[in-house]
């Protein structure tokens, strides 16, 4: 899959990032493992942070897009407290759920209708309690076989003691060390795989 910041050909996706900068690099070069006939756009949105956020920048969207779109939100584990908390955000910015489905612990599928409008929203959770670092930490522990602090700082001084990138460590990323991203992702590619056919 590409993901681009604008494209003249048909996106199959908007990408709403929760945290920043590190998330995008890394969900990029994970998407790009996959079918790259696929391309997922980056809208043009001020920098988000929470799922309120990502949710806000979906109602200004669904406001321009008249078709029913799909949309990944990528956040991390600390905006995501429960299932429950997911739900109950979904509704409170007036999205009434008609599917709800938990792909696995880090990933989910909604089915939403705001309004006359209709869109899928799937979310890839990064972190295993907190956030993405922890995702990164244990890319180094399987692939490094060694531990490291999942912190922003301890990451940061790893990749720097290796003279190793972000991106490089997302190179790596398997169900295990990102199962978030990758489980939204294969189930998005299937879902568009069967609408296709």
């Amino acid at each position: 899959m590409k993901l681009v910041e604008a494209s003249r050909e048909k996106v199959q996706a908007y990408v709403i990032f929760g945290n920043g900068a590190l998330d995008k690099r890394v969900f990029k070069t994970i998407a790009s493992k996959f079918n790259h006939k696929v391309v997922l756009s980056t809208p043009f949105i001020e920098h988000l942070t929470g799922l309120s956020e990502a949710l806000k920048a979906i109602i200004k969207l669904m406001d321009y897009i008249t078709l029913p779109f799909t949309y990944i939100i990528v956040i991390d584990r600390e905006h995501v407290e429960s299932e429950e908390y997911l739900r109950g955000v979904t509704k409170e910015y007036g999205f009434e759920i008609k599917d709800f489905t938990k792909i696995d612990e880090y990933a989910y599928m909604l089915e939403v209708k705001r309004g006359v409008k209709t869109s899928k929203i799937y979310m890839a959770i990064n972190g295993f309690k907190k956030s993405i670092e922890e995702n990164l930490a244990q890319v180094i522990e399987l692939f490094y076989g060694e531990k490291v602090d999942p912190s922003k700082d301890g990451i940061k001084k790893w990749l720097q003691s290796k003279n190793i990138s972000d991106i490089e460590l997302a190179q790596k990323a398997d169900e295990r060390t990102f199962p978030g991203i990758i489980s939204a992702i294969k189930r998005f590619l299937e879902d568009i795989s069967k609408a296709v056919h």
